[in-house]
């Protein structure tokens, strides 16, 4: 039989104290981060049985993260997914999914249980959360279990990582003009999500600062595919139409797309079209979809690398409502640019 090793035999092993040994195993007291990286190292060597979110997060062998949405079918959630899951790949970091879209239980419970479940910190992705969920979610955790939100609000209250919105918009508004597009219009997304107002922002302040540049339509949208379809009939009813549209997601770009080629419309010789988040069917449909990209794996690295700074303090985590950018930028497709001459022909032989 096994001998159970002791205080004892690290302070043995260490040549240290057996009060020092229990101060840095416990996380308690003072003692120099030299002789912490000894007690834990010999503890790791000889199999004593360690508290995982004590020891310290260079000596640990994984990080458990929770990455925690109200997930529904469709690319974006697959995607977004990914690209976190490729942002640990030669890290100790180790993703999983966590859905709170079919409970019963209130979703700040749930978050407050991952610590419970083995898990060392959480990304939370709840774009309907608003500053009081965020207030009362920070309330129901422990200080040291690190949270980073990657869903932006006006009045940040946790600490965020998320896409340039703002500077999304911008782009496809500077996009339409380089093109010669001069009446605009929008799909907007949900106007109580903060990030679909920073894109209608970034793409109307363009706009209103040009002087070649209208907007002359917009439809409230939703993000679905069906809202795109709505926005479709709604332009086909406009007195005055846009000669380029930005759909602030790439799910109401289909939709309105769909519609759009079914009724006959040219696109992007009737009208140009440009969405956002760039998903893999961007580069599947006929005619491609201008959309802007954003990167998700770029995304996961500065969460983790914030996540990873959080897990090294030894204080409580204060969170200051930080947020940090990652930059976007336009893959430019056929939607609006000039077709080529092969779909040219497509379209004079068959309409």
């Amino acid at each position: 039989m096994l001998e159970k090793v002791t205080l004892k035999h690290i302070a043995n092993d260490t040549g240290l104290s057996i009060s020092t040994v229990s101060r840095a195993l416990s996380q308690t007291g003072k003692i120099s981060k030299e002789n912490e990286r000894k007690v834990f190292e010999s503890a790791h060597r000889l199999n004593y049985p360690l508290a995982t979110v004590r020891t310290p997060v260079e000596l640990r062998k994984s990080i458990n993260i929770a990455l925690v949405t109200k997930h529904y079918t469709g690319e974006f959630y697959a995607s977004l997914y990914e690209g976190f899951d490729q942002s640990t790949v030669n890290t100790k970091a180790s993703m999983s999914l966590t859905s709170v879209s079919h409970t019963s239980s209130p979703v700040t419970q749930i978050i407050s249980e991952l610590k419970n479940k083995r898990f060392d910190a959480a990304v939370i992705f709840l774009p309907d959360f608003r500053a009081a969920d965020y207030m009362e979610l920070l309330d129901y955790m422990p200080g040291n279990f690190p949270l980073v939100s990657i869903a932006p609000i006006a009045n940040p209250v946790m600490d965020t990582v998320t896409f340039d919105n703002y500077r999304g918009g911008y782009l496809v508004a500077n996009h339409f003009e380089e093109r010669g597009y001069k009446n605009l219009g929008i799909i907007q997304g949900p106007i109580k999500q903060s990030e679909a107002m920073l894109r209608k922002s970034g793409f109307l302040d363009y706009i209103h600062a040009s002087d070649n540049l209208n907007l002359v339509w917009q439809f409230n949208g939703d993000y679905s595919f069906q809202k795109g379809k709505e926005a479709y009939d709604d332009f086909r009813k406009a007195k005055i139409k846009p000669d380029a549209i930005f759909c602030s997601n790439d799910g109401m770009t289909l939709g309105f797309m769909h519609s759009a080629i079914r009724d006959g419309v040219h696109i992007p010789g009737d009208v140009a079209v440009a969405g956002f988040d760039d998903l893999p069917t961007c580069e599947l449909y006929t005619p491609t979809i201008t959309s802007v990209h954003t990167p998700y794996d770029m995304l996961g690295k500065k969460t983790i690398e914030l996540i990873f700074n959080r897990l090294k303090q030894s204080t409580a985590i204060q969170h200051s409502g930080y947020t940090s950018l990652v930059p976007v930028s336009l893959s430019v497709r056929e939607s609006s640019t000039e077709l080529s001459n092969v779909f040219q022909n497509y379209y004079q032989r068959f309409n």
